[in-house]
């Protein structure tokens, strides 16, 4: 009997290490073949070089903190070139006229297959991706029929997503941002951008330079604001909205005659209202007084308002008046500071106008923003009194009060308020 135990305790430890090797081998075939998928990967950084250098000297303390970034590079006055992202551009062997059809997927997770979020039939054999987000997997195929040509998976990094539009100047996603509180902005909801603006197809005036002119619209040629049809999209502005996402339009511009600019038709008020994106909802707030008079006129709140409800309706939204930078500005920095983004981040933001291809030709210093006219920054809703010793939270807490305070009857409630802070952070 002793012989046979111990013959069954031999079979039994025999037996223990037979399966832990069988376990072991299926997980290191896994780990192997897991470490083999991530070597074909391929890294994206999405900001662009000077984004990337701009960023490398935040964070900023405070919203005031004198920018020594524009002073401290060289590649300036030529810096209007710099509001566009990285993109990514494949190529396959093959006939330069056949057809092939490019399919797109997106997650966050590399194992997981991901939702298509393009497939596009081209003629060629190269394609060039643009306009993605950030701390995303995306996996590529390119077919020909049936066929698969080519395959390939890709990771973006970066923080600030730059958006290409044709038609528009200063783009980019408010996604990305850190909270004080260890969240972030989520990704693909608000953007902020200069007018998006479409191309003239008519005569405007006898001064017009021409009939197919950018800026059409002199002072004696009004009559033509309003005109829909005389306005087209390119067809590629159309893709990357649609791509983007973008299905609602703030315009924070005031129409001819109303407003600070209301008198400057070329730069203002020539696409105001027309160059609507096609399926989108569109509202427009003039914002122009709200800008240095942020307690005698509710746009600010309105805008905000407006923002909310659309997001509420599954909409993705673009605001934005000419140059998406001072109007538009005041917009994205209540938000900001409504969210709980950092005082240093939202100088940040607010200065990466500087780099945009706008062409005003000026440096966005926080700081003289802060000191200078514009009293929404200076003497607006951080003016407001709150028991806070922290910046950063009595900043949020500033423009949750200033927002959910009533002016000429207009107000956003508290329950819309935390609503929209719990939907827009991760």
């Amino acid at each position: 009997m002793k012989k046979v135990s111990a013959l069954i305790t031999v079979i039994n430890q025999i037996s223990r290490r037979l399966v832990k090797r069988l376990f072991i081998l299926p997980v290191l075939l896994w780990s192997m073949a897991d470490i083999s998928s991530a070597q074909k990967i391929q890294v994206v950084n999405l900001e662009n070089q000077v984004v990337r250098k701009f960023m490398s000297h935040g964070p900023y303390s405070g919203f005031g903190t004198e920018n020594s970034y524009f002073e401290d590079n060289e590649e300036f006055p030529s810096r209007f070139a710099f509001d566009k992202p990285e993109s990514f551009e494949i190529s396959w062997a093959g006939n330069a006229d056949d057809t092939y059809t490019v399919t797109l997927r997106e997650s966050r997770n590399r194992r997981k297959k991901g939702n298509t979020v393009l497939s596009e039939t081209v003629n060629g054999n190269s394609f060039r991706m643009t306009n993605l987000i950030p701390q995303r997997y995306y996996t590529y195929t390119v077919k020909k029929g049936s066929r698969k040509v080519l395959s390939g998976k890709i990771r973006t990094e970066g923080q600030i997503r730059m958006l290409e539009i044709r038609d528009c100047v200063n783009a980019r996603d408010l996604g990305g941002w850190s909270t004080f509180d260890g969240k972030t902005v989520r990704y693909g909801l608000l953007f902020r951008t200069g007018s998006i603006d479409g191309e003239y197809n008519g005569d405007c005036s006898d001064n017009c330079p021409g009939a197919r002119c950018r800026n059409p619209i002199h002072e004696s040629a009004q009559s033509q604001i309003g005109d829909p049809a005389r306005y087209t999209l390119h067809k590629e502005s159309v893709d990357a909205l649609e791509f983007i996402g973008i299905d609602a339009d703030l315009d924070l511009r005031g129409i001819t005659g109303e407003g600070l600019w209301g008198n400057q038709c070329m730069t203002h008020t020539r696409s105001l209202g027309i160059t609507k994106i096609p399926g989108a909802d569109y509202c427009q707030v003039m914002t122009d007084i709200a800008l240095h008079n942020p307690f005698d006129d509710p746009a600010v709140v309105k805008d905000v308002d407006w923002i909310i409800q659309e997001l509420k309706k599954g909409r993705h939204v673009a605001f934005h008046c000419r140059s998406g930078a001072d109007r538009t500005g005041a917009v994205a920095m209540i938000i900001e500071a409504l969210l709980g983004v950092r005082a240093g981040d939202i100088a940040l933001d607010y200065e990466l106008t500087s780099l945009s291809s706008e062409g005003t030709g000026q440096t966005r210093s926080a700081k003289n923003v802060l000191t200078g006219g514009y009293g929404f920054y200076g003497r607006g809703f951080t003016t407001i009194q709150v028991d806070e010793p922290d910046t950063d939270r009595r900043l949020q807490k500033q423009a949750y009060i200033y927002l959910n305070s009533t002016f000429d009857g207009c107000s956003i409630s508290k329950t819309d308020l935390d609503w929209f802070v719990s939907f827009m952070l991760e």
